[in-house]
């Protein structure tokens, strides 16, 4: 019984070491939507990324949008962040996404809405506004 679970011991911790340590997991039940909304007055050119997924480069309109769904890491580090260019040469670097914040904010369905004066994020279980970043 001692090498059964000694043997036992020593395969969960091989797999455990196995679990990639940089990137993102797909381990979520659950998918995630991340929606940032253009509400500038101009189009806003956006580029989000996270440690391990480039989603590009995006001109989004005004009162348009740009979207993306993924699921969470195991070890709830999953994390965009987003470069803002609008106007005449306006750069802002925001973090779109952060597991350790917004897992208790939203869960299916995370809302962003860039305006002329920051970025407000929804509470999904409040149904209400945050402003975090001022510009």
């Amino acid at each position: 019984m001692l090498k059964v679970l000694s043997l036992l011991s020593i395969i969960l911790m091989i797999i455990a070491i196995s679990v990639p340590t940089h990137g993102e997991v797909d381990w979520s039940p659950t998918k995630t939507n991340v929606r940032v909304e253009n509400q500038l007055g101009t189009n806003v050119f956006i580029h989000c990324k996270s440690s391990d997924s480039d989603l590009g480069d995006h001109n989004v309109f005004n009162n348009d949008y740009v979207e993306w769904s993924f699921r969470a890491n195991i070890r709830g580090t999953t994390s965009f962040s987003c470069a803002l260019f609008w106007g005449d040469n306006v750069h802002q670097n925001i973090v779109i996404y952060d597991a350790k914040i917004d897992e208790t904010l939203c869960i299916s369905k995370c809302l962003r809405v860039l305006k002329p004066d920051g970025a407000y994020f929804y509470h999904q279980y409040k149904d209400s506004w945050e402003k975090r970043y001022s510009w």
